[in-house]
């Protein structure tokens, strides 16, 4: 049902207002006006990455879930499908990506409860998180940028527990989010990481003893790496 509702907002021509407050889209810039279709094709998570999160967030199971980029809602409706226990608050900058989202959420039964936030991420962070106490999995996909990508983190940071788990989407998708990605890999309350190229995974449990940093992509894969 939800690759049914992606195939139908590929070909949706209605126009929509974009206010972009993060890093924009390679194929799309920052236009003032888009299609629908066009914002589907460029900002849906992939079949292959909302299958994996399916899957991750199944095994999981979260009591709650917060998102930062709602886009057009697919991603929050897999990760809902996945958890349909959680309590789960998306956030996202343009209103007309988050009215389609909320219409979309509508179509199904088990996503009605889906809070939607829209405005600047700096502004909702907190109060999301707030809300939630404790936050167990957190998407990051709203603004593939270094230094909002890091602030995001630190705003997150006092909501963490062991069992929290973070996800960054897009980790290569410039140098500025893979040098994010090596920082908060790093970080001293991450205690395990896993590079998937398209993702980035950080684990808070103690019980790791010895911080990991697991590699599952071939380095060709990443033209930012270096000498990390």
């Amino acid at each position: 049902e939800l690759e049914a509702l992606r195939q139908k907002m590929l070909h949706v021509e209605t126009q929509m207002e974009f206010v972009d407050f993060g890093a924009g889209s390679r194929d799309l810039g920052k236009n003032t006006t888009r299609k629908i279709k066009d914002v589907a094709r460029t900002s849906l998570i992939s079949p292959l990455k909302a299958k994996w999160m399916f899957r991750l967030l199944n095994f999981l199971k979260p009591t709650n879930i917060l998102e930062i980029g709602t886009s057009l809602g697919l991603s929050a409706l897999y990760m809902q499908a996945a958890a349909l226990d959680a309590q789960l608050i998306t956030l996202e900058g343009n209103p007309d990506s988050a009215q389609v989202a909320k219409r979309n959420f509508s179509i199904f039964p088990y996503a009605k409860h889906i809070e939607v936030e829209v405005g600047r991420f700096e502004e909702l962070l907190t109060p999301a998180l707030q809300k939630l106490g404790q936050v167990d999995f957190i998407f990051m996909d709203g603004n593939h940028q270094e230094i909002p990508t890091l602030a995001y983190f630190e705003q997150i940071r006092p909501f963490l527990s062991e069992k929290s788990v973070i996800v960054l989407d897009d980790i290569y998708w410039s140098e500025g989010m893979a040098k994010a990605w090596n920082t908060l890999r790093n970080d001293a309350q991450v205690t395990v990481s896993v590079d998937m190229y398209y993702f980035g995974i950080l684990f808070f449990r103690k019980e790791n003893k010895e911080k990991e940093h697991h590699i599952l992509a071939p380095s060709k894969w990443k033209p930012w790496v270096r000498a990390w």
